[in-house]
């Protein structure tokens, strides 16, 4: 990753470089952007799009991670070996970060407008506090696990992609807009129990959450999602500034 963003960020700064030669003089305007589409993964994004000259602009976008979950499943208990219940209750945090550069078709009385091609960024940081309640407890070796299951499990991803969109501009300044298209993710991810583990708990903590907490979820095909190619799509609303 350290060598990735370097070499991500000086593309983009030789794009804009490029861009801002070009003749003819603009009235530079901005847009602040709120994106519909990610409500329903738990982000809150907003984004600022700064044109730059007749067909380009850079936006940086910015999202926080919140939602909380609770559930009651009797499933196979991979600790005792059995049917058991489990109660967990999960809080979501974190944040994404999207840096994006913006070829137009046009840009129409300085506001961006239009078919678009962008090259964007991601990084993205989730956390999850887990708190796993296991009622029959009568498989696991005396001594082990004989408290709350409570945890820490981190989710960071890098990636970037190719987007193509249509923006619309009003006249009293609102802003709708669409966008799609393919991205590469990698993903790398971290579970820290809250006490000191033996290396085979370690592993058998770290099952409990892959087998019984993450299929429950909300969110649980993203929780699992492999590195590789992935889609993007969005819809945003924004306000000229």
């Amino acid at each position: 990753m350290k060598r990735i963003f370097p070499v991500f960020l000086f593309s983009v700064l030789s794009f804009v470089g490029l861009a801002q030669t070009e003749d003819g003089e603009i009235d530079t305007r901005n847009l602040m952007k709120l994106n519909l589409s990610d409500w329903y993964f738990a982000r809150y994004e907003l984004a600022y799009e700064h044109v730059l000259n007749g067909s380009t602009s850079f936006q940086l976008a910015f999202a926080g991670i919140a939602a909380e979950e609770d559930f009651r499943r009797y499933s196979y208990n991979n600790f005792t070996g059995m049917e058991a219940w489990n109660d967990v209750e999960i809080n979501h945090g974190g944040w994404r970060f999207s840096p994006e550069i913006r070829r137009y078709a046009w840009v129409y009385g300085g506001m961006p407008e239009g078919i678009f091609v962008s090259i964007q960024g991601r990084f993205e940081q989730w956390n999850l506090e887990l708190d796993e309640d296991i009622d029959d407890f009568s498989g696991i070796p005396e001594g082990q696990f004989q408290q709350e299951l409570d945890g820490n499990f981190s989710q960071f991803h890098w990636g970037g992609g190719v987007m193509v969109g249509y923006q619309w501009y009003s006249d009293n300044g609102i802003s709708l807009e669409v966008y799609t298209g393919p991205m590469f993710r990698s993903y790398s991810r971290k579970w820290s129990h809250q006490g000191p583990l033996t290396d085979n708990e370690q592993e058998s903590a770290e099952d409990a959450i892959e087998e019984r907490v993450f299929p429950n979820s909300r969110w649980s095909q993203y929780l699992q999602s492999d590195s590789g190619p992935g889609w993007r799509f969005g819809l945003t609303v924004g306000l000229g500034l």
